[in-house]
């Protein structure tokens, strides 16, 4: 006879054991499950006032400029083109939502391509400012006095939102300078939209597509970044664009199509000045189709060059006629006198194919990021007069 409990045996016992067992598994893991609710809770509570902060931190450099009294107008350079224009209308309707009382201006009659752009988009062409003297200024892809509005020295300046390297243009006062080295300025302009955490709506979004398609030959160019495909990602989805390439195509038929237009007109259709080394240079860029009209433009531009200078006052000019689609990349140079001549011989004589009229280089070249510096390189070195 056995006297007391056999604990390992006794089937009742055995159940109450079991029993604690899933209650205190229960309450590890109910315990674990508040835990994480309440840790992810404080995370995503930290997490947002961590945003609001980057946000009112980032829109600090507006409250800096102090009280603005009156309209603020924002413009790109004179010879607008697509980047120049749809930086303006967006950087505006940012203002716009932030309060302030902005309107987009244009310095000068918008191409066929920023045309089209517009018209698909629904919006209306940017009025034209005639002269900026005592005016609230924002400038958009440019800080050249050479390419920017008459009376601007008179203006006040506030901010100057650039893709290009540090230009002419300065002023007394505070302002906001924001310059990076993406493939368009409307890139930027969209990276100051989620600083400041404020989504475009349609049509800015639509504009703000066109102009980083339009200057990085729809992210083919050597100077779009990781930040220019972002944009088209998140844009494109605001905007309703489905089919960029689609998009970028008829544009570019756009930007090709000088119907109507003189081979002045041509020629100045997307026309920038520049100074370097105690000369002063003017560059138009001329967008073809294939080779044949690529030839056909250099000869037109060639009889149009022999005046330009004259007409300008510039020491020496150059017309760009570039291919950019479907994978084509090609530049053709035309130069305006021997001095000019002389610049792309030393520039690219060891890479470009002459013909006596144009240098042709492939792949094709971009104006900002290749033609300005080497023309600006070789002028500065030449000795002072």
């Amino acid at each position: 006879m056995r006297y007391g409990w056999d604990l390992r045996r006794n089937p009742k016992m055995e159940k109450k054991r079991i029993s604690l067992k899933w209650i205190a598994l229960v309450f590890i893991f109910a315990a674990t499950g508040a835990g994480i609710l309440i840790g992810g809770n404080i995370t995503a509570s930290k997490f947002r006032a961590e945003q609001e902060l980057n946000y009112r931190l980032n829109r600090s450099d507006l409250d800096g400029l102090g009280e603005i009294e009156g309209t603020i107008y924002v413009t790109g350079h004179k010879s607008p083109d697509s980047d120049t224009v749809g930086s303006s209308i967006a950087y505006a309707a940012l203002l716009q939502t932030l309060g302030y009382d902005a309107r987009p201006v244009v310095l000068g009659e918008i191409n066929n391509e920023t045309r089209y752009i517009l018209e698909t988009g629904g919006m209306e062409t940017p009025v034209l400012l005639d002269d900026a003297s005592g005016c609230n200024m924002v400038l958009v892809d440019h800080s050249e006095y050479t390419q920017s509005a008459e009376g601007l020295q008179d203006a006040n300046v506030i901010t100057i939102i650039d893709h290009h390297g540090d230009g002419s243009i300065t002023t007394g006062n505070q302002l906001i300078y924001d310059a990076r080295p993406l493939g368009s300025t409307a890139t930027i302009v969209w990276i100051r939209y989620r600083n400041y955490g404020i989504e475009p709506d349609r049509k800015t979004a639509y504009a703000m597509v066109g102009s980083i398609l339009s200057d990085t030959h729809n992210l083919q160019a050597d100077t779009t970044t990781f930040a220019d495909r972002e944009a088209i990602k998140v844009l494109s989805v605001l905007a309703g664009i489905n089919d960029k390439d689609a998009l970028y195509q008829e544009m570019y038929q756009a930007s090709i199509s000088y119907d109507g237009m003189t081979d002045e007109e041509i020629f100045f259709d997307d026309y920038k000045e520049y100074e370097s080394g105690g000369k002063q240079f003017g560059i138009g860029c001329v967008n073809a189709y294939d080779e044949d009209s690529a030839r056909e433009l250099t000869e037109r531009m060639t009889n149009v060059l022999s005046s330009v200078d004259v007409l300008t006052g510039m020491d020496m000019s150059f017309a760009q006629i570039g291919i950019f689609h479907d994978g084509i990349s090609v530049t053709y140079l035309v130069p305006s006198n021997e001095a000019a001549a002389e610049v792309l011989e030393t520039a690219f004589g060891d890479d470009a194919v002459y013909d006596g009229i144009s240098y042709r280089l492939e792949p094709g070249i971009s104006r900002k990021q290749v033609l300005i510096p080497a023309i600006t390189g070789i002028l500065e070195s030449y000795p002072k007069e």
